[in-house]
């Protein structure tokens, strides 16, 4: 399906729109619901504090998250030419997730924590690929099967680290495993911004050379494609995406693999437009699901609430089987 120019415009302000209303307006709801008068006038007010201190963090870390995961997704799925690729499937997210481990335990700052998710994130795309590939052919169902596995493995390692951690590490790694998205202080999210930010601008700019890949490593050589040179790129990059988002969300599931395909949908195949709507559209939904979490399925009375992992999962896992049976890669 092509769009025209001009209805691919109103359907990215429609998507702004939208994704600004679930960030700005959605903390105003919830117990309590708070005051739009008392948070502008009221500068020493309760519900001024609430907003921009508690829901408001939460809210724009939950749109980052999903941004980035959904954009990761879009380009492992189109690099891999995968349908069913998402760092969470694939076992990215697991490895991301070990790294967060080993770095909260070890005590490293907090500029550290993304990084070293970052580089785990790196290190397991690299070996789950190369497992994955059987005389230079990549098996989509080996890929699969080897993320479940890897994912697996990781659990356990981090579960034999958590017995090694203190009462407040482990009450980390806990929400960690979980996918929570909790409030932090906003200094923590400029230095998420930035890192989001810089590879979604990467990825927007090789938006064309992903087109190209996508079609095939030897299609992309005949097109004057350095086919190594720029996979490393947008693997290293996506690796980034996956890491950072891990070390403040921990391990949210399938928003990388619901959200490109309903963005091909709307927009189609082109990389150059699927990659900022699925920036935009990952963000809001991980927004509203973070939103039903906290507000909608909540438990008052145990001072509890679930946490989003547990939304986007039960949105992904039957959209998941549902493209096994579309694909034919579950009889």
């Amino acid at each position: 399906m092509s769009l025209s120019l001009k209805k691919i415009t109103a359907s990215f302000v429609v998507l702004l729109l939208v994704a600004l209303c679930a960030v700005l307006f959605l903390p105003l709801a919830g117990v309590p619901v708070l005051s739009p008068h008392e948070i502008v006038t009221g500068h020493q007010s309760m519900d001024r504090y609430i907003y921009f201190h508690l829901r408001l963090p939460e809210l724009v870390l939950a749109f980052l998250t999903g941004a980035a995961l959904s954009v990761s997704g879009v380009s492992f799925q189109a690099l891999l030419k995968n349908p069913l690729a998402d760092p969470y499937i694939l076992g990215i997210s697991g490895g991301a997730a070990l790294g967060y481990v080993l770095a909260v335990v070890a005590g490293l700052p907090f500029i550290l924590v993304p990084i070293t998710g970052y580089a785990f994130a790196l290190i397991s795309l690299v070996i789950i690929y190369k497992l994955a590939c059987h005389r230079g052919v990549l098996s989509v169902t080996s890929l699969l099967l080897i993320g479940i596995v890897f994912n697996a493995f990781s659990f356990a390692l981090i579960l034999v680290v958590n017995a090694l951690a203190n009462f407040g590490q482990a009450q980390q790694i806990l929400y960690l495993l979980l996918g929570s998205i909790d409030p932090v202080g906003w200094q923590k999210i400029l230095i998420l911004t930035l890192l989001i930010l810089i590879s979604f601008l990467v990825l927007f700019f090789k938006a064309r050379v992903i087109n190209i890949l996508s079609l095939g490593d030897e299609e992309a050589f005949h097109l004057g494609v350095k086919v190594n040179r720029e996979k490393k790129i947008i693997f290293v990059v996506t690796s980034l995406l996956v890491g950072a988002s891990v070390s403040l969300c921990g391990l949210i599931g399938f928003i990388g693999l619901i959200v490109p395909h309903m963005t091909r949908i709307v927009f189609g195949a082109d990389n150059r437009v699927v990659i900022p709507a699925s920036a935009l559209a990952g963000g809001t939904l991980l927004v509203l699901c973070h939103f039903v979490a906290g507000h909608v399925i909540s438990f008052e009375t145990l001072n509890t609430r679930l946490p989003v992992g547990a939304i986007t999962a039960l949105i992904g896992a039957p959209v998941f089987v549902y493209l096994l049976k579309k694909h034919k890669l579950l009889t």
